[in-house]
């Protein structure tokens, strides 16, 4: 098998503090591959299926014993989640560092608002909200990146196996702490099963995907391997302006949406929503731009444009530059 290529050095690499240049390579998104790569994939034997959770993706590193926690911004997690720290700190080696999922379930179902609100929320509130409201916030781990200071990366260490060595770490009791949830079943008939459970998605494996990441704060390319379905589109988009109502100027109508083309690096138009309550319309009025937009949507014209855009939630933890497009897009075209 080859080495995993990366554009940046893990020379320097320290777990403590995380780099702020740090960046996680990314599954490839829906609209960028065919689908008739994991059809060629289950042929063969060589794909994992797992269900996507729908919460907050976060990294911990272990070090001197003890275990930091940083979201997908590189912010470290304050006391809101220490009941996990200590559930990691007896089963992770020293130097060693995880990537996984901050979720909520609610009767088999992620809810990604009490996620977010535990988040955004004060540490005492986020506590709060724990102890006598949603229940405590669960990690689903999926991936090794580090483990006692060997970059399983680097060492080219298949997904199967970097699978396995989570699932031995967790064990079986463990009720704060769970491994990616594999869906023992046909591709199609795991698609229809994401519909009947309302589920966010799948996330899609070749058994011997090898991810990468850099340290200089810039995306890592998509590596093959590694794929995200879901029944619709998503995608986080570029807001630097909204547009008002046109019989009432102070109204927000609508924001225009952007992503950065991979290949150019320049900002490119991908559409509008307007779709908002009237509290959403005074916070985005009122808001700080940019900002990160969240939007599913139903397809993409060949101009890059979404098509049926519906407001997810502002990414208060991404930035402007991790919007990058899944390939490039032709020029608007009329009817588009």
């Amino acid at each position: 098998m080859a080495r995993a290529k990366n554009p940046a050095s893990y020379g320097n690499f320290q777990l403590d503090p995380l780099p702020k240049g740090f960046v996680l390579a990314k599954p490839v998104q829906q609209d960028a591959y065919d689908e008739s790569i994991i059809y060629g994939l289950e042929a063969k034997g060589e794909l994992i299926i797992t269900r996507k959770r729908d919460g907050w993706k976060l990294f911990a590193v272990k070090t001197n014993g003890l275990v930091k926690i940083y979201t997908d911004g590189l912010n470290e997690v304050d006391a809101r989640l220490d009941n996990i720290k200590e559930e990691l700190e007896k089963i992770m080696s020293d130097n060693s560092m995880v990537v996984g999922e901050g979720v909520v379930d609610t009767d088999g179902k992620d809810d990604l608002g009490k996620i977010s609100s535990i988040f955004h929320s004060s540490t005492k509130r986020a506590l709060e909200i724990q102890n006598f409201g949603v229940g405590l916030v669960k990690f689903m781990i999926f991936d090794i990146v580090i483990e006692n200071g060997r970059c399983l990366y680097l060492f080219s260490i298949p997904y199967q196996d970097r699978l396995k060595s989570i699932r031995r770490m967790i064990g079986n009791n463990n009720h704060l702490l769970m491994p990616p949830q594999v869906l023992e079943m046909k591709y199609d008939e795991a698609k229809k099963l994401v519909l009947e459970r309302g589920w966010e998605g799948l996330v899609l494996y070749d058994k011997n995907f090898v991810s990468s990441f850099r340290l200089d704060g810039k995306n890592p390319a998509r590596p093959k391997g590694c794929y995200k379905w879901k029944p619709i589109f998503e995608d986080d988009f570029i807001v630097r302006e909204w547009i008002p109502s046109e019989k009432d100027p102070k109204r927000l109508k609508e924001v225009v949406l952007l992503q950065i083309d991979p290949k150019t690096k320049k900002e490119f138009y991908c559409g509008k929503v307007g779709a908002f309550t009237n509290k959403k319309r005074e916070e985005l009025r009122e808001s700080k731009y940019p900002l990160v937009m969240q939007v599913a949507f139903e397809a993409r014209y060949e101009s890059g444009k979404v098509r049926n855009a519906r407001f997810m939630r502002v990414r208060s933890d991404k930035k402007v530059k991790d919007c990058v497009a899944p390939k490039s897009y032709k020029l608007s075209t009329k009817g588009a």
